[in-house]
């Protein structure tokens, strides 16, 4: 470094906005640049090395005058001021408090693989720390941008509780496909195939690659072609493998990562596999990032706590019996849950009709797991987040499930409308209204309305529909479509 540029500690340099700043500590250099903490301890300065060309230092000074007025979603550590002279470079704030995901990435050698895996939230936390990650780069592919550099190194994590903050650094590398040319391809390991053969410049379908890489690796410490064959091999063979040149690793085939019925749901490992797999022939194939934004916050709504060791996992069946925690292998089982069905009844009303199938609730879509306290159902539950109509609100919630000491409640608190619940036995059930609570008589089979900020208490087996419903034709027939949720308290 000290050959491409001296050591400016101590000196002032000033911004294109007259704002000065005394550099401080030198925080870090790569292959661009040196980055140094200013004085006040809040900013970071980045100086790139002189290139010794006015047309290169002026493509660089018209990027990142671009990248300062695109304004870059929260997430993303925005460049807040330029320097011109007598260096190129730019401000931003300092991050603190976080780590790079690299301490995620990484096994710890000081601690047993296990112990550092569940630290924490454990796979919990890892969920969710994806789960951010993909929504911030979903709003970055949505502006038509492209990151360039994913990396370990570049997200930076902090963790506290139930939360977590994602900051992605190195924002000068942000790029529009089309225009220029990009500053940077990428950190080897997670650039795109085509980037790597240099057939493409890095765009958001390469950022898809690299987004899938990061999150695969997250889940399963493990590259998606990076079998134990390639570990046992050269450097060639590695070489190869991350440029997409071996073929997507297999549970038999890659004993050096977390297995896949482990760590992905169904969901996940269809998303992986369309990356890996059918995106190698057609990267037009690869999930979006906010596909895997919203198969990860599926996925957190899956998990539950070993009672024995402590460790976040999905439950897992042999046939009706739970398997033990993948870690410890005690029992460990969900409480309970609500499963989710696509229902098709003949006629315009589903609760006249008879569902397609024979079945009494229709086709099983997907599950939530329950737990203590209050449980906040996402849209994506009830409405098809595919559905381009749909999008902006699949995240949004749309009822809660609360744990009480007496029983599990559902709460219409959004004020949504057609929110009805089934009770399956005849008795009673408790209501809460403003007015407070009542106890009334229900018959088999009885629908009963959920009105805004009402509500009523589950009994094992009882149906929740949401009358969102479509009417189709077809051959002269109606048909109603809608999406129902059952209510399943699991025996312990």
């Amino acid at each position: 470094m000290s050959e491409r540029m001296q050591n400016l500690t101590g000196e002032t340099i000033v911004t294109i906005d007259g704002n000065k700043h005394r550099l401080g500590k030198m925080a870090g250099y790569g292959a661009q640049g040196v980055v140094y903490e200013d004085n006040t301890g809040t900013k970071m300065i980045k100086l790139y090395y002189p290139s010794g060309s006015k047309i290169i230092d002026e493509d660089i000074l018209e990027r990142l005058h671009f990248i300062r007025e695109v304004k870059v979603p929260p997430n993303f550590v925005a460049i807040e001021d330029i320097v011109d002279e007598p260096y190129i470079g730019y401000v931003m704030e300092k991050v603190v408090d976080h780590k790079p995901l690299n301490s995620y990435l990484i096994p710890d050698q000081e601690m047993s693989f296990s112990e550092w895996y569940n630290k924490g939230l454990g796979f919990r936390e890892r969920i969710f720390i994806g789960y951010i990650i993909a929504k911030a780069f979903g709003a970055l592919e949505k502006a038509n941008l492209s990151y360039c550099d994913i990396s370990g190194n570049n997200i930076l994590v902090k963790t506290g509780g139930k939360t977590a903050s994602i900051k992605m650094i190195d924002v000068d590398n942000i790029y529009v496909a089309g225009k220029g040319t990009a500053a940077v391809l990428g950190t080897p390991r997670y650039i795109a195939p085509e980037v790597v053969s240099r057939q493409k410049n890095p765009d958001v379908l390469s950022d898809n690659y690299s987004l899938a890489v990061i999150l695969f690796e997250l889940l399963r410490v493990g590259h998606p072609y990076i079998s134990d064959d390639i570990l046992d091999g050269t450097p060639e063979d590695e070489e190869a493998a991350l440029a997409g040149k071996y073929d997507y690793v297999t549970d038999d085939n890659s004993t050096n990562m977390l297995p896949a019925d482990i760590v992905l749901t169904d969901k996940l490992r269809s998303l992986f596999q369309r990356c890996f797999v059918d995106g190698k022939r057609n990267r037009m194939m690869r999930p979006s990032a906010r596909e895997f934004e919203f198969a990860l916050l599926e996925a957190s709504n899956k998990v539950i706590k070993c009672p024995s060791c402590g460790a976040w996992h999905f439950p897992r069946k042999t046939g009706r019996v739970y398997d033990g925690c993948p870690w410890c292998d005690s029992i460990s089982k969900p409480k309970a849950r609500l499963n989710f069905y696509d229902v098709l009844s003949e006629g315009d009303d589903y609760r006249r009709g008879k569902t397609i199938d024979g079945s009494p609730q229709g086709k099983l879509v997907n599950s939530y797991i329950l737990r203590e306290g209050k449980n906040q159902i996402k849209s994506l539950y009830v409405l098809r987040y595919d559905d381009p109509s749909k999008a902006t609100r699949a995240a949004d919630n749309y009822l809660s499930i609360a744990k009480t000491a007496d029983g599990y409640w559902a709460y219409n608190e959004f004020s949504k409308n057609g929110i009805v619940i089934r009770k399956l036995r005849a008795g009673t059930y408790t209501l809460k209204t403003a007015k407070g609570t009542s106890t009334k008589k229900c018959r088999e089979g009885e629908y009963i309305n959920l009105n805004n900020y009402e509500a009523i208490k589950l009994e094992n087996g009882d149906y929740i529909y949401f009358e969102l419903n479509v009417t189709i034709e077809v051959g002269g027939k109606k048909y109603s479509f809608i999406r129902m949720a059952r209510f399943v308290e699991e025996v312990q």
